[in-house]
């Protein structure tokens, strides 16, 4: 039991959290890490450039559009206006 909790733990530090976050449960650390996994592939997958690419799917999700993808959950792209776009050589995605 305690390797598992150790790998949450390391689970955490890799996925997008709020900085006043003290620790998610491991459901949602869980669901948070499959949506940024596949947001991650698409972005590899699709060879648009990845900048453009996060910001249609962002539109097309806040739209309510049908066709936005899977990953595009609110908890991911609230997650993701926390993230120092700037330091990645990326202007912020809103």
């Amino acid at each position: 039991m305690c390797s598992i909790n150790v790998a949450f733990i390391e689970l955490r530090n890799f996925i997008p959290t709020f900085p006043y976050e003290k620790r998610l449960s491991k459901i949602d650390t869980l669901n948070l890490a499959i949506a940024y996994i596949n947001m991650l592939n698409d972005v590899l997958r699709t060879g648009e450039d990845p900048e453009m690419y996060l910001r249609k799917c962002i539109n097309l999700a806040r739209s309510g559009n049908p066709g936005a993808p899977s990953w595009s959950t609110s908890d991911l792209l609230a997650r993701l206006g926390w993230i120092k776009w700037r330091r990645l050589g990326i202007e912020p995605i809103t």
